[in-house]
């Protein structure tokens, strides 16, 4: 299988996660098991709580993890970023500080509550402030209606991001459906976390592509286009998160 897919969301980390792994050879494991899910590079993407941790603490512990993986022997490219819960007082955390490499392309989670204006308001106003590409994580979670998903399709610059494993179950076609249907970038990422519960299923991708069609398969043909968007998408990305910025303030 050719190595083409980017992992735009996963814990592949040892010890940045509450809920991912400690172990740096469960870790390693996860990467192999994305390479021959035919992945070639994985955005590492911790969680990141401001109420729970320093901005600088986190950089220097992701630093020395990421350092600790790639000498354990993993042929991968990883780029390191953080999936940053969105909060009132975001914009005043030196968010760009957490962006996905060199780049200013950041990935945001909406904390899981009821929605609130709130919530976009934060995002706009980190996103014109620090002059950043957004990335809306796992918004198929949320099963937001049209009108809310609508409300976050127009950030400037907005990109969603869905969980490859939802392909597998005809019950998320549709709201991944809707989610394709907001006229903004979609791809793809894991949201690995670990061997066990959360596992990579990268290869949903390559299971859909090659599926033969059944009677009433109108969800499969929905699939292979989500897919084949995200896969679009990817390259729009790709290309953003490639691109280094001027160096940022300390």
């Amino acid at each position: 299988m050719k190595n083409a897919y980017i992992d735009f969301h996963c814990h592949i980390l040892p010890g940045m996660d509450f809920d991912g792994t400690d172990d740096i050879k469960e870790s390693v494991a996860m990467c192999k098991t994305l390479k021959s899910q035919g992945v070639a590079t994985i955005c590492a993407t911790p969680h990141f709580y401001p109420w729970n941790d320093d901005v600088d603490a986190f950089l220097q512990r992701r630093e020395r993890t990421l350092k600790d993986l790639l000498s354990a022997g993993v042929d991968m490219e990883i780029i390191p970023g953080a999936e940053v819960q969105i909060f009132k007082s975001l914009p005043e955390y030196r968010a760009d500080r957490m962006c996905i490499g060199d780049s200013n392309v950041i990935m945001l989670e909406i904390p899981r509550q009821r929605f609130e204006n709130w919530m976009i308001e934060s995002i706009e106003n980190t996103v014109y402030k620090y002059s950043l590409v957004p990335v809306i994580a796992h918004i198929e979670r949320y099963a937001f209606p049209k009108e809310i998903l609508r409300s976050f399709a127009q950030i400037p610059g907005v990109v969603f991001q869905i969980t490859t494993s939802e392909l597998k179950y005809n019950q998320s076609i549709k709201g991944l459906d809707l989610v394709c249907s907001m006229g903004v970038p979609v791809v793809l990422g894991s949201d690995a976390h670990d061997m066990r519960h959360r596992h990579p299923q990268f290869d949903v991708i390559g299971e859909k592509l090659e599926e033969k069609p059944k009677l009433f398969s109108g969800k499969l043909k929905t699939a292979k286009a989500i897919i084949n968007n995200c896969l679009y998408s990817q390259s729009i990305l790709e290309k953003l998160i490639r691109t280094p910025q001027k160096a940022k303030e300390k």
